[in-house]
């Protein structure tokens, strides 16, 4: 099911849309000159707006845990990204180990797990899951599902190895250990010092990761693409700005807040002007670090943010793993026109190495065009987004729909390729 979007594209989307299509060829050689001095991210998923008159990022997760919401059609594809992959990174694996978030009793978790396990097994790896979670000491078997069944086993280290302990008494030593926890409660002991190659890096956690300086990095990556384009960046980019030293239970830093509010606001204002866009502003204010949709509140004017009442400060000052907030981003907001039986969508792709993989709409059907999508009550519509976006014959995009695919993936890979520049700072 394809969503329908409420109003044409804006004439300045419209054109940078129909020049990313007819000049396909150029774009996936921009892309080629870049990925050829740059180390791509094992994987990652991206989460687009579009709100007709500018279609951009609004975060990039290099932890991605929906495995389970793609299109079956993405298989084959995701099999061939996860060699190329495997083989940059770590060229010698065989064994691999997933270490999984904690709260492995969610269903739907389990099933990301499933899914990835299953791409990973017929990319010709032998894998396992082992966690470091201290309430599973001995092997722990999950059912969910059809009749499905996954088993997570204790980590063991052992002369700066990781291994497993298997029921028959034998060892299981990775050569490659693939992280799907994002380490926000920090990097266990048993993760440090280790001889084997931790995909992704320990620094793309969120303990040490910032969505500010990912998106300083994609400010860059935004400028140059658009430049080659001959666009404005902001058609392709969100006005952002973060702030250190937050407490919104002691109500510390609550003027700043209310100063970068405002002059966000104003940015956003003038490009409204310029476009004559009749949209009412607004910004997204979420924690600097973190994910699963925690810690995020949306302001229209300085007002929202002033003496904030006690439930939106407590929801605003811990998030995952209980983590204190003390720094946010400060980010535009961009309404999604998109629209699947009336419900609000938003596209998220998914990259494995340098190639688009898939990805999915995420609908909510409680929440408005200016809201956030990722909270409870959301469900999800797989999407094949590079797949269905070529004709296998002509290898350019085949209908409208098609294009819209085909845009989605540039711009997903426009912020895959600033995470990659920001985990080379990083490292």
């Amino acid at each position: 099911m394809i969503p329908k979007i409420n109003n044409q594209l804006s004439e300045e989307l419209f054109k940078l849309e129909n020049y990313i299509i007819n000049h396909s060829c150029d774009v996936e050689h921009w892309f080629r000159s870049q990925w050829s001095h740059q180390k791509v991210p094992f994987y990652s998923s991206v989460d687009l707006r579009n709100s007709g008159f500018k279609l951009a990022p609004v975060d990039t997760n290099l932890f991605p845990g929906g495995f389970n919401n793609l299109c079956e059609t993405f298989i084959p594809l995701s099999i061939q990204a996860t060699t190329v992959a495997i083989e940059k990174v770590c060229p010698e694996a065989r064994k691999l180990i997933i270490i999984p978030e904690n709260h492995t009793r969610n269903e739907y978790y389990l099933e990301n797990l499933y899914h990835l396990h299953n791409i990973l097994e017929r990319s010709g790896l032998n894998v396992c899951f082992g966690s470091f979670n201290p309430e599973i000491n001995q092997p722990q078997q999950f059912s969910f599902g059809e009749k499905k069944l996954i088993k997570i086993y204790p980590l063991i280290k052992d002369d700066r190895f990781l291994k497993i302990k298997l029921e028959d008494g034998s060892i299981f030593r990775p050569c490659a250990v693939l992280l799907n926890n994002d380490l926000s409660a920090g990097v266990p002991e048993i993760l440090k010092d280790i001889e084997q190659t931790i995909i992704p890096s320990i620094n793309a956690s969120w303990k040490t990761r910032r969505k500010s300086s990912h998106f300083k990095f994609y400010d860059s990556v935004a400028e140059e693409f658009a430049e080659f384009v001959n666009c404005d960046p902001w058609l392709i980019n969100s006005y952002f700005t973060s702030q250190k030293e937050i407490n919104f239970h002691e109500r510390i830093g609550e003027e700043t807040l209310v100063t970068n509010v405002s002059n966000i606001l104003e940015k956003i204002k003038k490009k409204y002007l310029q476009y004559q866009i009749k949209h009412e502003p607004y910004v997204v204010i979420k924690a600097d670090a973190g994910t699963y949709g925690m810690g995020i509140m949306i302001a229209k004017n300085a007002d929202d943010v002033k003496n904030l009442n006690r439930k939106k400060r407590n929801k605003m000052s811990v998030i995952k793993d209980g983590n204190e907030v003390t720094e946010v981003i400060i980010q535009e907001g961009i309404h999604s026109e998109e629209t699947i039986n009336g419900a609000v969508t938003e596209p998220v792709v998914y990259t494995i190495d340098q190639f688009v993989i898939g990805g999915f709409y995420r609908v909510h059907t409680n929440k408005k065009k200016d809201e956030n999508l990722n909270s409870p009550g959301m469900h999800f519509i797989p999407q094949p987004f590079e797949t269905s976006c070529l004709m296998p014959d002509q290898g350019r995009p085949c209908d409208d729909e098609a294009n819209r695919f085909y845009a989605y993936g540039v711009i997903a890979r426009l912020a895959l390729l600033a995470a990659s520049r920001e985990m080379r700072d990083e490292n």
